[in-house]
């Protein structure tokens, strides 16, 4: 799929995400961001705010691009929390919070979303990108047992939905792993976290670009789980 002209809903676009939507509008295509509090995030788009969790909201920002452009090309959806759940903390709560945030709404724009590409023209009416974490594929993180069922639910939910909608529309997701230092690690946790990393060092930003670019241009693959991680997963 080439990107030029092409519509597609981003949330998520702080941080990474903002590296992601910048390339995606230096390849031309035209942008509909939905923030959850900071407008600047959707500077580079038409910016929407939404609670990605509520099905009002996700129904509400597919709509408007609907009515903006005319049809919907691709979905990247990276909005998430990280949140601890500390076993002696852990409830019900952290849970419900996790699984709507990430899981719940990974399925609401799979579902809104996917109605609507698929009344586009063509053999490939739309892609999809969601995002999972390296951890929950191997080694799934201490004291992140709600965060850690919430992107194992993306897994499924992005194979489901791959199945569900093939041929037409081509469903992926990528699994980050060290990607960009949290400004609250400590020396010491930094050298665990590239202890643990085969190439020893932090990705950036721009590997997670290539890896949504990829799966955006490609025209055979879905239902694939991209691990971006240096290696992490097998260390």
């Amino acid at each position: 799929m080439n990107l030029q002209n092409k519509v597609i809903i981003l949330t998520g676009a702080a941080r990474i995400g903002q590296h992601v939507a910048e390339e995606l509008k230096k390849r031309g295509a035209n942008l509909v961001i939905a923030y959850f509090k900071d407008p600047k995030e959707a500077a580079l788009g038409f910016g929407m705010q939404a609670d990605v969790s509520k099905k009002e909201d996700v129904q509400r920002v597919v709509e408007f691009t609907k009515e903006k452009f005319g049809q919907i090309d691709a979905v990247v959806h990276m909005a998430a929390i990280y949140e601890k759940s500390i076993w002696g903390e852990l409830n019900e709560g952290h849970f419900e919070k996790n699984m709507n945030v990430i899981a719940k709404s990974a399925f609401l724009f799979g579902k809104i979303a996917g109605d609507e590409m698929l009344k586009n023209q063509g053999e490939i009416k739309g892609k999809m990108i969601f995002f999972s974490d390296w951890s929950v594929l191997a080694r799934p993180y201490k004291d992140y047992l709600a965060y850690n069922a919430a992107k194992s639910a993306v897994v499924g939910l992005t194979k489901s939905f791959a199945k569900e909608l093939a041929p037409s529309i081509l469903v992926n997701a990528i699994a980050p792993g060290p990607m960009l230092r949290p400004p609250d690690l400590t020396d010491e946790e930094n050298r665990e976290v590239l202890a643990g990393t085969l190439l020893k060092r932090w990705g950036g930003p721009e590997e997670i670009v290539k890896g949504v670019c990829y799966l955006l241009e490609s025209d055979f693959i879905t239902g694939h789980i991209l691990t971006i991680d240096g290696g992490r997963t097998i260390a």
